[in-house]
């Protein structure tokens, strides 16, 4: 599933964070990548593009992300943070 601030969530005291990755992960996903802000649809479909092909040459998704991550990093179009750094990685 994609979605804009898939990350961010209502700070319920003595919970924490409620929000949609949170529902997620009660029931029983073991891993979530989330995004925090609204990130264009190219710049997405690029990351998840690179992340996945970096999972499927069996590299942990924590790596891929971060690999991917890097792709963006290294092209001048999509350096600039907002482009990249609002994804999170939940799990291992």
């Amino acid at each position: 599933m994609s979605a804009c601030e898939s990350g961010a969530g209502t700070l319920m005291k003595g919970e924490g964070l409620m929000g949609l990755s949170r529902g997620f992960l009660f029931a029983g996903s073991p891993n979530i990548i989330y995004s925090l802000w609204k990130i264009g649809d190219l710049n997405t479909s690029q990351l998840m593009t690179d992340f996945y092909k970096y999972v499927f040459q069996k590299n942990n998704y924590a790596h891929s992300l971060r690999l991917a991550k890097l792709n963006l990093i290294n092209s001048e179009a999509t350096a600039f943070p907002k482009f990249w750094s609002g994804f999170e990685l939940v799990g291992d």
